[in-house]
């Protein structure tokens, strides 16, 4: 089972941790991805805030160009491992279309 999480505020990022980390002991989950954007995107600049999903082998996390852009935040400002999509509603549909579970927060 291949997990997407989508993460649109700030105030929910706490929680998407939570979350990722309990989806991801799943026996049956493959990979769980976060994809973070609009105030969600806080997330993905802070390196200590995110450490621990980051070093989750079944955890991927992405960081939306679109509200990096609104935000005036640059790819050399990601924690290392975030991986940068140009526009995270592209990601989602794309992921929906191979059969992801879509969750959002």
């Amino acid at each position: 089972m291949k997990i997407l999480l989508a993460v649109d505020s700030e105030d929910k990022i706490p929680m998407s941790l939570t979350a990722a980390e309990h989806l991801s002991e799943m026996p049956e989950a493959e990979v769980v991805e976060l994809v973070y954007l609009n105030g969600g995107i806080a997330a993905v600049v802070e390196k200590n805030r995110i450490a621990s999903i980051l070093k989750n082998p079944k955890i991927q996390v992405y960081a939306c160009g679109t509200s990096m852009e609104a935000r005036n935040i640059t790819k050399d400002e990601l924690a290392p491992g975030v991986i940068y999509v140009p526009a995270s509603l592209k990601e989602i549909i794309k992921r929906v279309q191979e059969g992801y579970i879509y969750l959002t927060l």
